[in-house]
């Protein structure tokens, strides 16, 4: 690889093959250096300003590492870099908080999607079948040995578990990328020894990946690793803050304020025509077209132009399911699962008591699933039978699993506060207030004015 390689502050140099280079070059893969990595976190973590493209390459090196030392064959090596190079390549502008938005308006009738599918997975796999530019890098059979791969519908277990895993190569690059630009150390782990511990193990049926039993310390503090990105990172408040903005400003765009080509931009029906509009989107592209578009002076200009002033909503309360205890349980599930219908009508709720606009009043539910999950499905590497490693590790072992179950109600105005007395009053007064505002709009519902049992 001499002379193909890049430098990377995470890995050193990233070498690549002449095919991997062609895909790199490809128009539809640069505009990865244009969607960042965490939508707007830099305005929490001014660093965090990297990108889909250099985590791709990342993603690139280490699958490459354990493509190396875990398969012999060289054309399931080629297969597994490929791959972890195009895993990210359908995300849409601000990546995943794109997804959460084609998931709301994308034709669902028209697509024949595998369960459990993500709308930017089908988009990236229908990018590697068409896109032109991929033709002389790969053959249509390595396409959809690809696709497959990426879907779970190609290959052995091992192989799809070093692209979308419990220890995939894609967790193990973002982990130590975000924290390194975020400016934290709470990503940090040891790669060298968790690669290194890496084994391929094979049962009748299929081959997979697992860690032998004296490692299992290594695979513990990677999880720990994410566990503590996840809670002090990815769910940061302001971050949170500006996704749901980001997601509202283009509902709004679209529900509110007639936009069309927003619109087509997230209804997504698996056309040949879609995807050529699709790949010529990327972050910096959607800012620009909201805020210079003359005809749409509404909702959607408004919110990204408070985003970029950095004159963000204010989260003023947040709950989680013991501050709801007392509630009916009917209306206690409704809380917790609540429907888009029912978001909304919290949101009146709120915003008719404080007098907020109410389509700038957001109320989102926020989860985490607990570390015992994430932790559980790799194989530890026993004297006789394989294990699991939630039965072998003693840190997990001890974790209830109903204690680290996270689930919050977060309640986002556009609030002002004169100074910080001001701040710690309002913010008290919300919090004791606005639970029961939602338990009732969540309770039993009152039959139409003029519908009052039967009664003319």
């Amino acid at each position: 690889m001499a002379g193909l390689e890049i430098r990377d502050p995470i890995h050193g140099l990233i070498g690549r093959e002449e095919h991997e280079q062609e895909i790199i070059d490809a128009p539809v893969f640069q505009r990865l250096r244009r969607i960042k990595q965490l939508a707007m976190a830099s305005l929490v973590y001014p660093g965090a300003v990297h990108t889909r493209f250099d985590h791709s390459l990342g993603v690139l090196h280490i699958a490459g590492r354990m493509a190396k030392q875990l398969l012999s064959d060289p054309g399931e090596r080629r297969l597994v870099r490929v791959a972890a190079l195009l895993h990210d390549i359908g995300h849409g502008p601000f990546s995943h908080v794109s997804e959460e938005i084609l998931e709301r308006f994308t034709e669902r009738d028209k697509l024949n999607r595998p369960e459990g599918q993500q709308i930017h997975e089908a988009i990236g796999a229908q990018i590697i079948a068409t896109d032109p530019a991929l033709d002389r890098p790969l053959s249509g059979k390595e396409r959809e040995r690809v696709s497959g791969l990426m879907s779970g519908s190609y290959g052995d277990r091992i192989l799809r578990e070093m692209i979308s895993g419990p220890v995939d190569a894609d967790k193990q690059d973002y982990l130590l990328r975000d924290s390194y630009y975020c400016g934290v150390k709470y990503g940090v782990y040891d790669i060298e020894r968790l690669v290194h511990s890496l084994e391929a193990q094979t049962d009748p049926a299929d081959r997979y990946l697992a860690i032998s039993r004296d490692n299992v310390h290594v695979f513990e503090q990677f999880i720990m690793a994410w566990y503590y990105m996840t809670t002090q990172v990815y769910h940061h408040r302001v971050r949170l803050a500006t996704d749901a903005m980001i997601v509202r400003a283009v509902t709004l765009g679209i529900e509110q304020d007639g936009i069309g080509w927003l619109r087509r931009l997230y209804t997504y029906d698996g056309s040949p025509d879609y995807i050529r509009e699709y790949v010529q989107w990327h972050d910096e592209r959607l800012v620009t077209e909201i805020l210079r578009d003359t005809t749409a002076d509404g909702y959607a200009k408004e919110i990204f132009r408070r985003l970029a002033e950095r004159r963000l909503l204010k989260r003023i309360a947040s709950f989680s399911p013991s501050d709801f205890a007392d509630v009916p349980s009917e209306a206690r599930d409704r809380l917790l699962e609540p429907s888009l219908a029912l978001l909304a009508e919290f949101e009146a709720q709120v915003a008719a008591q404080y007098g907020f606009d109410p389509r700038m009043v957001i109320v989102r539910p926020d989860g985490l699933d607990p570390i015992t999950k994430r932790a559980g499905r790799i194989m530890v590497t026993t004297p006789g039978k394989p294990r699991f490693l939630d039965s072998e590790s003693v840190l997990f072992r001890s974790i209830d699993a109903a204690a680290n179950q996270e689930y919050y109600l977060n309640v986002y105005a556009p609030v002002q506060y004169a100074n910080q007395r001001d701040k710690k009053r309002k913010q008290e007064q919300f919090q004791a207030e606005i639970p029961d505002l939602l338990a009732r709009a969540a309770g039993p519902q009152q039959p139409p004015v003029g519908d009052q049992g039967g009664q003319p």
